[in-house]
C-alpha cells in the first residue's frame, strides 16, 4: 500500500478540482463585480514600436488616420524605449465582468507625513484564477483597468452626475492565501491605484457614461457626456489658475517701479559716476515734471536740447533724450507693459500658430515638438 500523499506528482488532480469549485463558489456568492477595460498594446504611430522580443513593430504612415487608429502591436510592446512608456493604449471595447475579494479601509490620514496623506487609495483585489482564465483568455496584467460599480458615488457635493470607481493595475501575482493544501494556486492578486486622467487612459475617458440602468449620460448643457468629462478636474484646475493670475494682476497691475514723483539736482552723478540711474527706473516718464515732445514711430525733425520722446515701435516703448545732437536712449517703459505670468518671449513661443514654407514648397508649423526634430540614425549596410 503506498504512503498517503495530498500532492499528485504535478497532477490538479480531484481533489484540486473540488477545492477550485468550491473557492469559485465563494468568489460567485460573496464577490462583488469588477467591469474589466484589458489592455490590448499601443496605437502604432509614425515611430518604430519595440517589442520585448528584440523585434520591431515597422513604423506606418502617419497621414493615414486609419491606419493609425487599426495598427496595434502586441501586449508587451514597448512604445517609448527611452522613458519606457506606452502612452497611446489601445483598451478592448468589450467590457468583462469578474468577481473580486478584497478589503475595503477606512479613510485614515497618515500624520507621521509631511503632511497628511490618505492611506486608502492602493487596493489588493483578489480574483478567482480559472474563472479568470476561462472569461478573458488570459491573467490580468499591468496596464488593465478595473472599475468597480459598487464604489458608485451617487450624492456628490457639487450636484454632478456619479461615476463608478476606476483603478489601473500596477502589478500581478498570485496570491500567497490563494494556495490551497494540494500546493495548486488558486487565486491572482492585483495590486491597483485609482486611474488618472491622463493620455495613457483616453481610450477609457473618451467613451459614453451611463448611469446604472445603462441610460446615457448628460451634461448640464445637455451634451452627452464621457468618462472624462466626469473624471477629469482639467476644468477646475484650469479655473482654478485663471483666478490666481487674475487675482495677481488685480494685486500688481504695473511693473517696475514709479519714479515721476522725484527730483534730482542736475549735475550730480551716483557711485558709478552716472547721472542719477535710479530715477530711470522703468516707468517710461520723463524726470523733474518734464514733459513728453510727443510719442511714435518716428524721432521728431527739429528737437531741442532736454527733450524727450517716448518711441512706441519698440516693444516695450523706451524713452529717449535729446542730448548732444543724438537721441539717447534713457530708459525702457516696463510699466507700460500689464504684467504677464510669462515673458513676451515665452508667449510668443508658446502661442506660435504661424507656418513656414520651405524651398519645394511644403508648409509645416514654426513650433514643432523637440521629439520631431531630432533625426533617427539610418543603417547603411554598404
Amino acid at each position: 500500500m503506498s504512503r498517503l500523499s495530498i500532492w499528485n506528482s504535478g497532477i490538479k488532480a480531484n481533489d484540486y478540482k473540488f477545492i477550485d469549485r468550491t473557492i469559485s463558489e465563494n468568489f460567485g456568492i460573496g464577490g462583488t463585480a469588477a467591469y474589466l477595460h484589458l489592455y490590448q498594446g499601443v496605437y502604432q504611430q509614425s515611430d518604430p514600436t519595440f517589442n520585448t522580443d528584440g523585434t520591431t513593430t515597422p513604423a506606418i504612415d502617419a497621414s493615414d488616420p486609419n491606419a493609425i487608429a487599426n495598427s496595434v502591436s502586441s501586449v508587451t510592446s514597448i512604445q517609448d524605449v527611452l522613458f519606457l512608456e506606452n502612452r497611446d493604449r489601445k483598451y478592448d471595447p468589450n467590457v468583462y465582468e469578474l468577481r473580486t475579494i478584497y478589503n475595503i479601509g477606512d479613510s485614515d490620514f497618515d500624520l507621521r507625513q509631511f503632511g497628511m496623506f490618505l492611506t486608502n487609495d492602493t487596493y489588493f483585489l483578489y480574483f478567482h484564477f480559472n474563472d479568470m482564465i476561462s472569461q478573458i483568455g488570459r491573467k490580468i496584467m499591468v496596464g488593465d483597468v478595473i472599475e468597480l460599480p459598487h464604489q458608485r458615488d451617487e450624492f456628490q457635493l457639487n450636484g454632478g452626475p456619479a461615476t463608478n470607481k476606476f483603478y489601473v493595475v500596477e502589478d500581478a501575482n498570485r496570491a500567497s492565501d490563494g494556495y490551497s493544501i494540494t500546493w495548486w494556486s488558486h487565486i491572482w492578486r492585483v495590486k491597483c491605484s485609482p486611474m488618472p486622467a491622463s493620455q495613457e487612459y483616453s481610450d477609457i475617458l473618451a467613451q459614453q457614461a451611463v448611469n446604472p440602468l445603462g441610460l446615457p449620460m448628460t451634461l448640464a448643457n445637455g451634451t452627452a457626456a464621457t468618462l472624462g468629462d466626469l473624471m477629469s478636474t482639467l476644468g477646475t484646475d484650469l479655473g482654478l489658475n485663471e483666478q490666481i493670475v487674475d487675482d495677481a494682476k488685480a494685486n500688481f497691475v504695473r511693473r517696475y517701479f514709479e519714479t515721476q514723483q522725484f527730483w534730482y539736482i542736475p549735475g550730480t552723478t551716483s557711485e558709478l559716476g552716472v547721472a542719477n540711474p535710479w530715477v530711470f527706473a522703468g516707468d517710461g516718464t520723463p524726470p523733474d515734471g518734464a514733459l513728453l515732445v510727443g510719442q511714435g514711430n518716428s524721432f521728431p525733425q527739429n528737437p531741442n536740447q532736454g527733450d524727450y520722446y517716448l518711441r512706441t515701435d519698440y516693444m516695450p516703448s523706451v524713452l529717449f533724450m535729446f542730448d548732444s545732437n543724438k537721441w539717447r536712449r534713457q530708459e525702457v517703459d516696463w510699466r507700460g507693459v500689464e504684467w504677464s505670468i510669462a515673458h513676451r518671449h515665452l508667449k510668443s513661443f508658446i502661442n506660435n500658430d504661424n507656418t513656414t514654407t520651405a524651398d519645394d514648397g511644403e508648409t509645416f508649423p514654426e513650433k514643432v515638438n523637440l521629439s520631431k526634430t531630432i533625426v533617427r540614425p539610418g543603417i547603411d549596410f554598404t
